[in-house]
């Protein structure tokens, strides 16, 4: 919205800038060549794999070739061809030539003419500017007729070349696919092939061969080493005269029962009859053990059934008996002898064997890795032949399908509309031109006027200046005239009370009564030196005492005292001295603090100037005078430094009710007083607001700040009131429910209207007046 405000103010560049650009637009509308543009559109089909596919969309396989038919149009074989046609033509037909040589025109038609094809299908667009809708069309058609022969002299009978190249690679082919047939014949001959591959159940017996083998030798290798150990333990009992029937038990399995009982003098009938007989006392003694449960010991059966297992285990014992006696007879050294003959034996055997075996093992598995390299190569002679014989396939059925359609070209190309060209020209478009140059403009326009206000960095309406800094606009006060006197002679509202300008002030002291907060003491600074501070302070000092309250001004400004030079004050002693000083700060206040001559407002001038104003005026001296001050008046006003200037401003507006900032927007840039504002809110100190100084005219200084006066009072300012309180300004309360007022038609902060002066605010009687009073 500010920018809005500023391209309000500044309406008569946008203005200018605008007319420039439409001035500039006019001039290139009245004098740029008219464009014209014919249009044509071709339909491109391939007979490639489908010779009768007529749909205008393409599929995947011949999409990617339309953009080359596409960009055919462009080269210069196909524009000269259209070239040399248009040279039968009538001039007017070759408009667009005259200004380039003959060298240069097939440069000239690539820039003029526009192709593209429409995504997804076969149709491509074309489009030729022209200076005339005539030599547009004439030029647009050579071109498609130039596009049309070429097509049909470079693809035409296509077909049978295509098919004479194929033809000799399926001759090539069929002699590949010869020679590797025989290949596989002979090295499935040479691996003795049964037809079993990789992935089949069966095994090839060479395989199996060697796996039987290996299973077989490993077999009798451990046969060999059980054979080592029990020879070597055998050695081991007879060197030791151990008991060597131990290792019957070990060696039968290897020479066989029958043999050991042959051996031992024993029929081996008679170990079979001997197990049958325990297997026979067995079940005797558990049919007895059933029978005794029924029968007593005197019954048939079981007389019987024990007579039958004393007989049995008799035979048992004669059995063992005979055992026992034959080995004791092997036992006196017969029996170490026989056993390691028995094993010798069957390890030279079983020696004999396991060579035997490795030695086949061997030759097996060198046959089995030798049918494993062949195996391979049968195998990728089988991949290769697969894919000679596919490729054989596909040459055949393309021959076959080409053969169908030879005599027709693979390429066609149909002309969908005819070259035309309306009647009205494409180039330059009116409303364009305008709506560019209006934008033109208009930007330029927005741009120098934020190049302005970067440069000339002022506010430029009290809305502005209350939206950027966050506080209200107390009042505004007109540029015053100059003044050379000093004293009340130099106060505007005491030497020209009737003034426009005074009732600016008088608007201040009644903003500020009907603030809504007290504001007793109350600082005045400002953003930069020059910007008035003093003149305010005096002023509003002044108008607060012609109400009828007891004012006393301060010049705090320790560094730079204006407020003490207007009152012809610089000599005399002060605040100062009244800081530096250690005696009690009442009795020498009312020492130091002078009249002015003006009923009710007494001022404290600075005093000499301190080499260190900013302790000063943070020390506790300086809060005990106001403190006194605050006793003794109705209203204290500070004038203080600059804000930017010292520190001074923000330490004493920190003690005080509130702050008023001077601004003079004429002079102050809006960083400077955003700044001052921003160092006033971060040390807390009450902004109660601002006060536009020196404002003039608009129609002089183009600010913005309308400040008329409808004058119109029906009372005068008489020579008895000249130094006092103003006739009117006895105390009454402001209706609570009507409109705030303000002074000589001016609008206040809030915006209202005041009709007549307002009365002084009442302000709490302090204790110090009650004691004067009294």
């Amino acid at each position: 919205m500010r920018f809005v405000r500023l391209l309000n103010h500044r309406r008569w560049y946008l203005v200018a800038s605008m007319s420039v650009a439409g001035l500039i637009g006019a001039i290139y509308l009245s004098t740029a060549p008219r464009i014209y543009q014919a249009t044509a559109a071709v339909l491109v089909t391939q007979s490639g794999a489908d010779a009768w596919n007529t749909s205008l969309t393409t599929d995947s396989g011949r999409e990617a070739g339309i953009p080359t038919f596409e960009k055919l149009f462009l080269y210069p074989i196909v524009l000269e061809g259209a070239l040399k046609e248009l040279a039968d033509k009538p001039e007017p037909m070759r408009i667009d030539f005259h200004t380039a040589p003959r060298e240069g025109w097939v440069g000239v038609l690539r820039d003029n003419l526009q192709v593209s094809a429409a995504r997804r299908t076969n149709i491509i667009d074309l489009s030729l500017r022209s200076l005339s809708p005539e030599s547009a069309e004439c030029v647009l058609q050579a071109i498609v007729q130039s596009y049309l022969e070429f097509i049909e002299k470079n693809h035409r009978n296509l077909s049978v070349e295509y098919v004479k190249l194929l033809e000799d690679k399926l001759r090539e082919n069929e002699r590949e696919l010869d020679a590797t047939q025989d290949r596989l014949l002979e090295v499935q001959r040479r691996a003795g092939d049964l037809g079993l591959r990789s992935g089949a159940t069966v095994v090839h017996p060479l395989v199996q061969r060697a796996v039987n083998l290996n299973e077989a030798y490993v077999d009798v290798q451990k046969e060999r080493l059980q054979l080592d150990a029990t020879a070597g333990a055998i050695r081991r009992a007879i060197e030791s005269n151990g008991d060597l029937r131990e290792h019957l038990l070990a060696i039968e399995p290897i020479v066989g029962r029958e043999l050991m009982m042959s051996f031992m003098g024993l029929n081996p009938q008679f170990a079979d009859i001997a197990s049958e007989v325990e297997r026979r006392i067995m079940d005797g003694q558990a049919k007895l053990a059933v029978l005794r449960k029924h029968y007593g010991p005197t019954h048939p059966q079981i007389v019987e059934q024990e007579q039958s297992l004393a007989n049995n285990e008799r035979y048992l014992a004669d059995y063992q008996s005979n055992v026992r006696g034959r080995l004791e007879q092997l036992r006196e050294g017969q029996l170490g002898p026989m056993l390691l003959s028995f094993i010798d034996e069957k390890l030279a055997k079983t020696r004999s064997h396991e060579a035997q075996l490795r030695s086949q093992y061997e030759v097996a598995e060198r046959e089995a890795v030798a049918l494993n390299d062949r195996m391979a190569e049968l195998q990728i002679l089988e991949n290769n032949l697969l894919r000679l014989r596919n490729l054989h396939d596909t040459l055949l059925d393309r021959i076959a399908s080409i053969d169908l359609k030879q005599n027709h070209a693979d390429v066609r190309v149909a002309v969908l509309s005819q070259p035309s060209a309306a009647r009205g020209p494409i180039s330059p478009k009116s409303f364009l031109i305008a709506v560019m140059c209006a934008a033109a403009g208009l930007g330029c326009g927005a741009f120098v006027v934020y190049l302005l206000d970067l440069i000339d960095d002022r506010f430029r309406s009290p809305e502005e200046l209350k939206a950027q800094l966050g506080v209200p606009l107390l009042g505004m006060i007109r540029d015053l005239p100059a003044q050379t006197a000093t004293g009340l002679a130099a106060i505007q509202v005491h030497t020209s009370p009737e003034s426009v300008e005074s009732e600016a002030f008088r608007t201040l002291r009644t903003t500020l009564a009907f603030s809504g907060i007290e504001l007793h003491r109350l600082a005045v600074t400002s953003a930069e030196p020059g910007d008035g501070k003093t003149t305010v302070s005096s002023n509003l000092a002044a108008v607060c005492a012609q109400a009828g309250r007891r004012t006393l001004v301060i010049d705090a400004d320790l560094r730079r005292p204006g407020l003490t030079t207007l009152f012809d004050m610089r000599k005399r002693a002060g605040l100062s001295d009244i800081l530096r000083s250690s005696d009690t700060v009442a009795p020498l206040c009312r020492e130091l603090v002078r009249e002015t001559g003006l009923d009710g407002l007494d001022i404290l001038p600075c005093g000499p100037k301190p080499s260190n104003p900013a302790e000063l005026l943070s020390g506790d001296r300086f809060a005990d005078l106001i403190a006194w001050a605050e006793s003794e008046y109705d209203q204290i006003i500070v004038d203080c430094p600059p804000v930017m200037a010292a520190s001074d401003a923000a330490i004493v507006g920190r003690q005080l009710d509130g702050v008023v900032l001077v601004v003079q927007p004429p002079k102050n840039h809006r960083r400077v007083v955003l700044r001052a504002v921003e160092s006033l809110a971060a040390i807390r100190a009450n902004l109660v607001g601002i006060v536009a100084n020196r404002i003039s005219n608009a129609a002089k200084d183009g600010y913005g700040y309308g400040y008329g006066y409808g004058y119109g009072y029906g009372y005068g300012y008489g020579e008895s009131h000249a130094g006092g309180a103003h006739p009117e300004s006895e105390t009454r309360e402001p209706d609570a429910d009507g409109p705030r007022p303000v002074i000589g038609g001016v609008r206040d902060s809030g915006g209202v209207e005041l009709d007549q002066e307002p009365p002084a605010a009442p302000l709490p009687v302090t204790k110090g007046v009650r004691r004067r009073a009294a």
